[in-house]
Order: structure tokens, then C-alpha cells, then sequence
């Protein structure tokens, strides 16, 4: 277990109050202390036009991308993160943060499976994350290829098989299959979440429960880098929504406290990271987590309910033993 990970959860987090609305919920969380190593967001730093994300080659290649750092501050591209255009859009498989003037060649996996023909020479901010299901499947293959020593590599197959499940769900359809249009066919809908959960000052993340049940805790190092984000972030959660079964009991900060504490407990892989720091890497009873730490910082740290939890729902409650359920049910 790494003791930096149990000591900032501990210690370097506070909770906010929890809100709710419809059948999300939300407790913002607050860092004890800021700092670490200075970024801008990805959104921020294709807006200034100085940061420039192309195919690798003309022929291009789907599982990367070539990414030009032209600007004085370092770049962070979050996990889940969508890019659109090119030969196809695409997601980052794993966050990164790129020093400034520097050059690196991006793990990508694709979100658009009918395309690949330029609509574009470079990509842009797509403004769409990958929701927690689909990103806690696709991190499942991304860790174990590394364990594997293949390098951040996710399962495409399944990646398309989530897309595909995430357009039934929320019955919308896409002609190339992008994950993007069922983002955008339930815009209306989506807005009324950022509405009832506005970024406070000075929140740096947040725990989301879908239904009473904690769907996943995540947070950056920078209030300032959230504020950018906090609104991409909770219309990935809300596009859960769908596609989750309900709790055995209403939301309460108490299962927040609790998967904390479980947090702690997990089990830890280190690997050199595509950018800055290292990629970390966590298991633990029912959860996956992974993070970016550089200069001891966590600089993003995210943790969701693990793939095989979910798809199976139901299956947890009807086989487990009962002293098991009710450990559980606080979650």
C-alpha cells in the first residue's frame, strides 16, 4: 500500500456538503492543500492554439497520437478525455501531463468505430469524458497490458461493445458509432445537472453516487484545473444514470466516508508515465483506481467501481455470502 495515497486521503481531503438532485448526488471535495506542479487543462491549452494534437502520419494509427507542446506551462490531459476529428475521435487512456515545449506520442483508444476519413487535420476538445462505467472497463485493460509490459493499450473490442451498450441504454443511435452523439442527443437533459451542482470556489473534485450508490471519487491538484473540468465530469456521471441499479438505501455521505476508507486499503502498481511523474495503479475489494503522481503531488486521482462488479448487476447481492452483503451495503 502506498502510505502517500492513505495519508492524503486521510488528511489531504475534505467533503463538502452533499447535494442532490433527480437521481444523482454530489459531495464536492475540497484539498487540505494546493500545490504541486503548475498546468492548464487540455481545453485550455487547445483554445490558445499553441498546443496542436494530430494523427501520428497521414495513414495514422488508432491506438496513438502525436501531441505538440508549444506552451510556456505544462499540459494535463485527463483520463477519459474525448478528442474529435482527424480520421476519428478518440479518447486518452491514461492522464498525462506533457512539460511545456515538449513532444509525445499519446495512448488513445477510438470512439468512433464507422469513421476513418479526415475531418480534419487536428483534433479538438470534444467537451465530452468518457462516463465511469465505460472508463473503469477500459482502465481494467489498460492496467493489466501493463502489468503485461505492453505499454497503456486498451481492449478496442471492448471499448466499442461499451459504446455500442452506452447508445442502447440511453437509445440513441450514431451512423459511424461515436460515443459523442448520445452525449449530444441528451444535451438538454444534461444541463440541468451542472445547474444543480455548480463548481465551488475552491472545490478541486468531487464523489458522485448514482441512485444511493457511489459511483466513483475523483479529483485534480488544481482548483483552478477543476473549474475547467467540473462540468465535462458531471455529464460523464449523468450519462450513467441509465445504465445503474439503485442502492438498497438513499444517498448519505457516509458510503462516501466508507469507500474512502476502502481507498486506503488498495493495493499499488508504479509505471513510468507517458508525460511527467509516474502512473499509479489500484485494486481493491469492488474498486479500480488510478493516478498521476509528479513531484509527490497527486496531481489526478480517480477511483470507480470495478468492470466486473458491473456487468453483472444484481449478481453481487443474489450469490454473495451475508456477512459479505453487509459489508457492502454502504456502498
Amino acid at each position: 500500500m502506498d502510505t502517500n495515497l492513505k495519508e492524503f486521503l486521510a488528511n489531504g481531503l475534505h467533503l463538502g456538503e452533499l447535494q442532490s438532485h433527480k437521481e444523482l448526488a454530489v459531495t464536492p471535495l475540497f484539498a487540505a492543500k494546493t500545490g504541486g506542479p503548475d498546468y492548464i487543462t487540455l481545453k485550455e491549452a487547445l483554445a490558445s492554439g499553441r498546443l496542436t494534437i494530430s494523427e501520428v502520419s497521414q495513414g495514422g494509427s488508432v491506438p496513438e497520437l502525436k501531441l505538440i507542446n508549444d506552451c510556456d506551462r505544462n499540459v494535463l490531459l485527463l483520463d477519459g478525455e474525448e478528442l474529435a476529428g482527424a480520421k476519428q475521435n478518440r479518447v486518452l487512456n491514461t492522464t498525462i501531463l506533457v512539460a511545456a515545449g515538449r513532444s509525445a506520442l499519446i495512448p488513445v483508444s477510438c470512439t468512433e468505430q464507422g469513421r476513418w476519413s479526415y475531418k480534419s487535420a487536428n483534433f479538438e476538445d470534444s467537451n465530452v469524458s468518457m462516463s465511469p462505467s465505460l472508463r473503469s472497463r477500459k482502465n481494467a485493460s489498460v492496467s493489466s497490458s501493463l502489468s503485461a509490459k505492453r505499454g497503456f493499450r486498451s481492449d478496442q473490442s471492448e471499448v466499442w461493445n461499451s459504446i455500442e451498450e452506452l447508445h442502447t441504454s440511453q437509445r440513441t443511435s450514431s451512423g459511424t458509432g461515436a460515443m459523442k452523439d448520445a452525449y449530444e442527443a441528451r444535451c438538454d437533459d444534461l444541463s440541468s445537472y451542472l445547474e444543480a451542482f455548480p463548481c465551488q470556489e475552491e472545490q478541486c473534485g468531487m464523489a458522485v453516487l448514482i441512485k444511493g450508490r457511489v459511483a466513483g471519487i475523483e479529483m485534480v491538484s488544481r482548483p483552478e484545473a477543476y473549474l475547467q473540468l467540473h462540468g465535462k465530469l458531471l455529464n460523464s456521471y449523468a450519462m450513467d444514470i441509465p445504465r445503474s441499479r439503485p442502492g438498497q438505501s438513499p444517498a448519505d455521505i457516509a458510503k462516501v466516508r466508507k469507500i474512502l476508507e476502502r481507498m486506503m486499503e488498495t493495493e499499488e502498481q508504479r509505471f513510468p508515465s507517458v508525460g511527467r511523474g509516474e502512473d499509479c495503479r489500484y485494486t481493491a475489494r469492488g474498486l479500480l483506481g488510478s493516478a498521476l503522481l509528479v513531484e509527490e503531488c497527486f496531481v489526478h486521482l480517480a477511483f470507480f467501481r470495478s468492470s466486473e462488479q458491473e456487468r453483472a448487476p444484481g449478481s453481487e447481492d443474489r450469490m454473495a455470502p451475508l456477512s459479505r452483503r453487509r459489508a457492502s451495503r454502504v456502498f
